[in-house]
């Protein structure tokens, strides 16, 4: 590997309480792969690293050696506006890869916090999402083509630059949410879609948590076309809020029919100023890199979210675990919280708190504690429908656990 694509760090890089002595910095797939492969036959571990806004996300490493740091590998390697596709490095920051697309009336329907500082292989990495799931999905709906490089020193290549891809189209999105234990994601091929004429956001209070969900429940039922169905508290859930997006008429009648289904006197919000509104939301679910705080994702099937949240704040506090934050997304049965444990917190009792999480909800997840907290627990949870397969792969593609060991699901 050529010496300028290798530096040492002056000052310690952490990630996740594990420290790192060098920081790698390919400028190419093949590049990538010839340093994993090096590490592979040395015995070292990688981590990969794009915008940093995720770095405590999952177990803390087991060892850590080095970083392998996706700053160079960035550009639009490939659009075709007419086709509503794009081939771009998984370094590009997802921020800049949006302002292209819009140039053309074209967009990327993503939102997750911290989203726009990301990088596009580490937001396909983590499976990262936000309120606009609610109608667009994931990354992973969007994904049509990929290219990774692995330990054993290749670069393989998987679907392409057409939408209909039938050989290889799943084959992508195996690679969505590995959180790189199967290769180090160097590009990636999307599907674009139109950016709407125009949208709105109704925000509306309500007396308790009950007619919140009452109120969504009779969103979801009335089958009007939402972007993004959120309710949210910051003590007591009482506020849900509605986006709506199209051609401005569209937006108009829907955004009168909506107000008429929730009843009240919603907030509005025209254009920039929804959008903003929406920047300002997701950014409170933003993993804090300090690691001073603790928050959590649960799922349920989406009827049972208003179950899930109530009972939630109930059993938290009967181990003195105050909730100051939780956001629902009751279309997809989800539920974000930050969890406050005083002056006791402890590895201890985050442990008490998944117990008591994972009694309640399908599937519980830290998202972002202190890294001394975390060590020895495993933050996924239990193990997720198809675990084996997920070691089988693991195997398959790092069969010396090079890339970021012990930090996935079942420490993988």
């Amino acid at each position: 590997m050529p010496s300028e694509a290798r530096r040492t760090q002056s000052e310690p890089l952490v990630i996740d309480g594990v420290v790192a002595s060098d920081v790698v910095v390919p400028s190419g797939g093949q590049e990538c792969a010839d340093f994993l492969a090096e590490a592979a036959a040395t015995g070292k571990k990688v981590a990969p690293v794009g915008g940093g806004t995720k770095l405590n996300l999952g177990n803390p490493p087991e060892h850590l050696d080095s970083i392998l740091s996706t700053e160079r590998l960035t550009g639009v390697l490939d659009y075709e506006p007419t086709d509503l596709v794009l081939s771009v490095g998984a370094g590009a920051r997802f921020g800049d890869v949006q302002a292209i697309l819009a140039e053309h009336g074209q967009r990327l329907p993503l939102d997750p916090p911290g989203g726009q500082e990301a990088t596009i292989g580490g937001l396909i990495a983590t499976g990262s999402w936000g309120p606009l799931r609610h109608s667009a999905g994931t990354l992973r709906d969007l994904l049509i083509g990929i290219a990774v490089a692995h330990p054993d020193g290749t670069v393989s290549h998987a679907g392409g630059m057409v939408v209909k891809n039938v050989s290889g189209y799943d084959l992508p999105r195996v690679y969505h949410g590995s959180l790189g234990t199967l290769g180090v994601i160097v590009s990636a091929n999307f599907k674009v879609l139109p950016r709407p004429r125009g949208e709105a956001t109704l925000v509306s209070t309500f007396a308790n948590s009950a007619g919140v969900f009452a109120a969504a429940k009779a969103l979801r039922e009335s089958h009007e076309p939402i972007a993004a169905l959120e309710s949210f508290s910051d003590g007591s859930l009482c506020k849900l809020a509605v986006r709506i997006e199209g051609r401005d008429q569209t937006v108009q009648s829907v955004s009168d029919r909506i107000a008429t289904v929730i009843g009240g006197n919603p907030v509005h919000f025209d254009g920039p100023e929804s959008a903003t509104w929406w920047s300002e939301y997701v950014a409170q679910q933003r993993m804090a890199l300090d690691s001073s705080r603790t928050l959590v994702r649960c799922a349920v099937r989406p009827r049972d979210t208003a179950t899930l949240a109530a009972g939630l704040i109930t059993a938290l506090s009967k181990i003195e675990v105050s909730v100051p934050y939780l956001a629902a997304t009751p279309g997809l049965g989800s539920v974000t919280l930050r969890l406050d444990f005083g002056a006791n917190g402890s590895p201890d009792r985050l442990a008490e708190a998944q117990t008591v999480l994972l009694a309640l909800a399908d599937t519980a997840t830290i998202l972002a504690a202190p890294s001394a907290w975390k060590r020895g627990l495993d933050v996924w949870g239990r193990h997720p429908d198809g675990f084996d397969y997920m070691r089988s792969l693991r195997q398959e593609f790092d069969p010396q656990r090079t890339i970021n060991p012990g930090r996935f699901a079942g420490f993988l």
